[in-house]
């Protein structure tokens, strides 16, 4: 697949057939993870790849649905509220229907609140390179994928199941496997040069 077909075909999806991921191309898709820039060359990045379907819904168990008021298209006046009625509901289970999940663990050598030094976000941006080219290395591999990003008691639960090291941080959770055929997608926000790109200025 051609990369600007890669962009052009990546969305969000959150239902996911019953099917495994090959060993081999799950292997392709993390190597070009790895390979994203990083904060001083240093690459301190650790995926933790969940493949067991019990596993997998051990830590699916820390994620609740969100609620949504939003049940039908029609009650949907924007892509924002499209995305709400589709994705929130579903929080829980497409993480529970993920042939694999991807927790894309970073060192992060500074506090990311401090407003003195912000050199933090360097790990933290870091951390995303790798995320979207895991992503867009799926997509290429014809596998789908969307990441969900803990919050609230989610990190501590997370951490709680997975002991990661002192000092390593979890941006996102990312989900692989392949689109269920009825799997929906929100409406998207129209993007354009004119509109979100501004030459030498503002």
């Amino acid at each position: 697949m051609e990369f600007y077909d890669v962009i052009e075909k990546r969305h969000s999806i959150r239902q996911f057939e019953d099917r495994a991921i090959p060993q081999d191309m799950l292997e392709r898709i993390f190597m070009a993870g790895l390979k994203a820039p990083s904060s001083n060359h240093q690459r301190q990045w650790h995926l933790v790849a969940v493949t067991d379907k019990e596993r997998i819904a051990q830590l699916a168990s820390c994620v609740k649905p969100y609620p949504c008021r939003y049940k039908k298209p029609e009650d949907c006046k924007t892509p924002q509220q499209d995305m709400f009625r589709i994705a929130y509901p579903r929080q829980r289970t497409m993480i529970e229907q993920a042939a694999c999940l991807v927790l894309p663990y970073f060192r992060c050598k500074y506090d990311l609140k401090s407003q003195d030094n912000m050199f933090g976000l360097m790990d933290y941006g870091a951390s995303w390179a790798v995320i979207e080219n895991i992503l867009l290395a799926a997509t290429a591999e014809g596998v789908a994928s969307v990441v969900h990003i803990p919050v609230k008691k989610e990190p501590a639960e997370i951490e709680a199941m997975v002991h990661p090291k002192a000092g390593w941080l979890l941006p996102a959770m990312i989900l692989l496997g392949y689109a269920a055929k009825d799997a929906e997608t929100p409406r998207q926000v129209e993007v354009s040069i004119q509109k979100h790109v501004g030459w030498n200025q503002w």
